[in-house]
């Protein structure tokens, strides 16, 4: 049973998102930058405010306050749902094991897929929801923050934040790298 989301006006979360089954999907820097690119897309639509971000191969973490117009849930749900379909447009695309062009995967592939209601195979990309922590005070989010940007070297990435490609760390320290780059809102406490 799923946990129904609470939300509080002006709130910033602090949110986890996971790969279907842990597939370390963004592993591969392309998928990576194309989930960094999903979520500035949404950021400008969606009105809402990022602090921070980390995009970990299994996983992400960002830390987040939604507009007026649209709550976490809705954004989360476009951030996921818009990523996933075009990762399957993506994969539909570039790899051979689909037959002749169609949306049915020969019977020898071997791949954690399902199909929609008109048969059609899909990867699944996300485990359902999501997980979010609402942020109580500053202490909250600079403690998250520093989880946020220290996550790669607990998992022995990279040796150092700043080596990290897919982190905020770079916009927080100053710092030029090459790849998206994120514009990170100030926070006002």
């Amino acid at each position: 049973m799923t946990l129904k989301h609470y939300f509080e006006k002006n709130a910033v979360y602090y949110v986890t998102s996971v790969t279907y089954k842990r597939k370390k999907i963004f592993a591969d820097v392309t998928t990576a930058r194309f989930l960094l690119t999903t979520i500035l897309y949404h950021k400008y639509i969606l009105e809402f405010k990022l602090f921070g971000y980390v995009i970990m191969p299994d996983h992400f973490h960002i830390l987040i306050q939604p507009s007026e117009k649209y709550n976490l849930s809705q954004i989360m749900r476009a951030i996921k749902g818009n990523f996933a379909r075009k990762y399957n447009e993506w994969y539909y695309n570039n790899n051979t094991q689909f037959n002749q062009g169609s949306r049915r995967l020969s019977a020898d592939y071997n791949v954690d897929y399902k199909r929609d209601y008109r048969g059609w195979v899909y990867i699944p990309v996300w485990q359902e929801g999501y997980y979010e922590t609402v942020m109580r005070d500053e202490k909250d989010v600079v403690n998250k923050l520093n989880y946020i940007h220290n996550n790669p070297v607990r998992k022995n990435l990279v040796d150092e934040p700043s080596k990290y490609e897919f982190s905020s760390w770079h916009q927080y320290f100053g710092k030029i790298r090459e790849g998206i780059q994120i514009p990170i809102d100030k926070i006002d406490f």
